[in-house]
């Protein structure tokens, strides 16, 4: 840098660019506008329009100062110590993310959301969880912006919370509104109140929202070194497909929104359709996948359904499946007796409980494409024919994996992913299940849990009931799949017309 004697404020920029442009530092002129404005105590764009501002010698060191550290590869909003977020400008440094465009879209999303729940359901509070808070970005511009909003912002590394905390401290009235916790996930909020009910004895049904920018990057992934050298590793890497702490807010997620709340989850890119699908095995509705300010795939967006039994009755329901009993339960058709498929003896429960011969087939339910891959074998063409239809009224007739089912004795299986989305998250907990109706053989199915569970054949194996009254809606359309083409083997919910395979193109040897 030239000597301070007589330095205007545009010398300094210029000084700062073309070191910055030898050092192969990226996006100079950025770099060198902000520290020429932070050093000299001025607005960045006042940097090209008052260029003949004075440089004191203190001005000039500090900017030399951090010069420095941006040559030697510390980011730009780590040096600065401040970064803009949304109407917000908060304190940035190692100990968490520097937060991003990316990042602000995600607020943004959760954030309209709320304000438009607040207005449409006049709420005098919202109850918002704030999951891995960094410096606290998301959680603080929630509370700035949405005045009803309650926000508990969690995360597992002190060193984040000490710096969400100070940002806190800028934050005014709003901060009132704002609790730090500390620990893993959904474990940082174990004991939590929210008003006056323990959420810990509610199972945690009160929260409107849950928002996350989580660890997304795969073990092993290479970042660049500005990233890589400087940010907190533990904010970054998520297990070797970068969905570990992805996998745990979805999953746990669903017990702890209230019904008809929102998780908005800040993804990466190439991990959008299997997130998708894990949120939609886990039963969440109105699922999708918002774009970032680059018209990249950034956030899954999904709700918790309105109307559903609640945590304790499926925890009961998941309990006796996997002890080995069978449940009774409405599904989006008729009410079905259900089973865990991989219990053979429970299936063959199943048979006798309908007086039905173990030597013919029933449909077995499942989450999604992960657990129909498991099995059956599905060809491309008949994946996608499932991503089409799933959830809904489809079932898949394919050749089942490991051989010939140990009941039936048949080489091929109906699948099926329900439409209910409670009844995707307890398959989603306890696996594939049996997918029949809960009648005696050849009888009408009562609409009533109640009713079709006391028609069953009297012996050892309901585990429980789950109440309610069966949709009535149409059967599902039948597909085999085993061929080239799909054959219709039973038309219904879904339109013949629109079960065409999709058209893939062929491999090529070169």
């Amino acid at each position: 840098m030239a000597h301070p004697d007589g330095l205007m404020l545009g010398d300094l920029y210029r000084g700062l660019r073309a070191q910055f442009e030898a050092a192969g530092v990226p996006e100079p002129e950025v770099s060198a506008r902000r520290i020429a404005a932070e050093a000299s105590g001025r607005d960045a764009a006042e940097v090209a329009l008052a260029p003949q501002t004075p440089m004191t010698v203190r001005m000039v060191a500090h900017a030399d100062a951090m010069a420095a550290r941006r040559v030697a590869g510390e980011p730009l909003q780590y040096v600065l110590g401040s970064w803009g977020f949304r109407k917000l400008d908060l304190a940035t440094d190692l100990r968490a993310l520097i937060p991003r465009p990316e990042t602000e879209v995600v607020a943004g999303i959760a954030i309209d959301w709320l304000q438009s729940t607040v207005r449409r359901r006049r709420l005098a509070e919202v109850n918002v969880v704030d999951l891995g808070t960094g410096c606290g970005a998301i959680a603080l511009s929630i509370a700035h912006e949405v005045p009803q909003a309650r926000v508990y912002a969690t995360d597992s590394s002190a060193d984040a919370l000490s710096l969400a905390a100070a940002n806190m401290a800028g934050l005014g009235s709003a901060a009132t509104r704002v609790s730090l916790h500390q620990g893993s996930w959904f474990e940082a909020l174990e004991g939590l109140h929210v008003g006056n009910d323990c959420v810990t004895e509610l199972r945690f049904r009160r929260l409107d929202l849950i928002v996350s920018n989580p660890p997304y990057v795969a073990d092993g992934e290479v970042l660049s070194a500005e990233i890589d050298d400087w940010e907190p590793h533990g904010a970054l890497y998520a297990g070797p497909d970068g969905l570990d702490a992805v996998r745990t807010i979805v999953r746990d997620a669903r017990i702890w929104l209230a019904p008809g709340g929102l998780l908005v989850l800040e993804i990466a890119t190439a991990q959008a359709s299997a997130v998708a699908a894990m949120a939609v095995a886990r039963g969440y509705e109105e699922v999708r996948i918002e774009r970032d300010l680059a018209g990249l795939d950034r956030a899954l967006v999904a709700s918790r359904p309105r109307s559903e039994p609640d945590a304790s009755t499926i925890d009961q329901a998941a309990e006796r499946l996997r002890a080995g009993e069978f449940i009774v339960a409405p599904t989006d058709t008729l009410c079905g007796v259900m089973a865990r498929y991989a219990d053979t003896a429970a299936v063959a429960r199943v048979c006798d409980a309908k007086e039905r011969p173990h030597s013919e087939p029933m449909p077995i339910l499942v989450s999604g494409l992960e657990q129909a891959d498991e099995l059956v074998e599905l060809s491309p063409q008949a994946r996608a024919l499932a991503q089409r239809h799933w959830p809904g009224g489809l079932t898949l007739v394919a050749r089942r994996r490991g051989g010939l089912d140990p009941l039936h004795g048949r080489e091929t299986l109906g699948v099926r992913a329900p439409a209910l989305g409670w009844l995707r998250w307890l398959i989603d907990e306890v696996g594939p299940v049996t997918g029949t109706s809960a009648n005696r053989h050849g009888d009408e199915t009562p609409a009533s849990a109640v009713e079709a569970a006391a028609g069953l054949a009297t012996l050892p194996g309901i585990g429980c009931i789950i109440f309610g009254t069966a949709s009535g809606g149409t059967a599902s359309t039948v597909v085999d799949v085993t061929g080239d083409q799909p054959v219709v083997l039973r038309t219904g919910a879904v339109a013949e017309e629109s079960l065409e395979f999709a058209e893939f193109p062929e491999e090529s040897d070169a």
